[in-house]
């Protein structure tokens, strides 16, 4: 027997197809960003800046809400710092200072900028809805079949903890977009097929979150940041909590710094981006290059 949908059904449903849309345009908007349009390696770049300055901008609209936001702006603006690194060992030929071929460099380079758009893609313009129409924006999504259920009980739950001014369950609705963010966003997107690249990475890169100085193999030796399971632990029971910690007792901290990002620029002081093992290989490299005569190059890939 064919099923059909009855027209006050499918009129529903086209709205709240419709509606996606147009939050996801206006979301595009607010980064210059043109889906059919190619994007250069500079552009990338310049594009990570716009998207860590949206995540700022709506951390800073309302923080006690707006939990993901907060710590996605710190996030993108480290995987704007890992750009530049990448920049820098591409055009250096240095790539094999820090246990890397070049193609490997371009990889990491490439799916940096995949991941960085394909999280902003999926859940900035949430964040939009939200913030100018309330749960009651999502929930016509949701009904129309565009937003997936675990997204909107966090979401949902989010609303709740906001009416009865309960932060834990405020975070606990954070906490459920950034699951969700991880595993059916990021895996897909970035890690899957290329786990054993991230395994030989893992060691080099630092929790985003200020003054939590942690690689993923400091908090559990030999874990690969490309599984999601062992990647899921690390941020549940380490980097969660610093970010937790560091929004509650020193907001002003947190909001100085998301200010600058939404200024705009390259997401470091140069001596800032120098840490971690890969930050302490492009030390060596730029120790090489300075070497060689090659300091132009350095001062090339800091001022772009």
């Amino acid at each position: 027997m064919t099923a059909y949908s009855t027209p006050a059904a499918t009129s529903t449903q086209q709205a709240g197809v419709d509606l996606r849309a147009q939050w996801q345009a206006r979301a595009n908007r607010r980064i210059e960003f043109v889906p059919s349009n190619p994007a250069d390696r500079l552009a990338v770049i310049k594009r990570n800046e716009y998207v860590t300055a949206a995540y700022a901008d709506m951390y800073l609209r309302n923080p006690a809400l707006y939990k993901w936001a907060g710590m996605a702006a710190l996030t993108s603006a480290a995987v704007g710092r890992g750009m530049y690194m990448m920049r820098y060992l591409r055009q250096s030929h240095m790539a094999s200072v820090v246990g890397l071929f070049g193609r490997e460099v371009a990889e990491i380079s490439y799916t940096l900028g995949v991941g960085n758009l394909a999280v902003f893609e999926d859940i900035y313009w949430q964040h939009m809805a939200y913030d100018r129409g309330g749960l009651a924006e999502l929930r016509q999504i949701y009904r129309a079949g565009r937003l997936d259920r675990l997204v909107m009980q966090s979401w949902e739950q989010v609303d709740e903890g906001r009416r009865t001014n309960d932060q834990a369950l405020i975070w606990q609705g954070n906490r459920g977009l950034l699951y969700y963010e991880q595993k059916q966003v990021l895996q897909p997107a970035v890690y899957d097929g290329s786990e054993a690249l991230w395994k030989a990475v893992s060691g080099w890169i630092i929790s985003p979150i200020p003054g939590h100085n942690e690689t993923i193999e400091a908090y559990e030796p030999g874990a690969n940041i490309g599984i999601f399971e062992e990647r899921w632990r690390w941020i549940e029971r380490s980097m969660l909590p610093a970010w937790k910690r560091l929004a509650e007792t020193h907001p002003e901290r947190v909001e100085s710094r998301l200010h600058v990002r939404m200024i705009g620029g390259p997401p470091f002081l140069l001596p800032a981006m120098l840490v971690g093992r890969l930050g302490q290989g492009v030390l060596q490299s730029i120790a090489l290059g300075s070497h060689a005569g090659s300091t132009s190059q350095l001062r090339l890939a800091a001022s772009h």
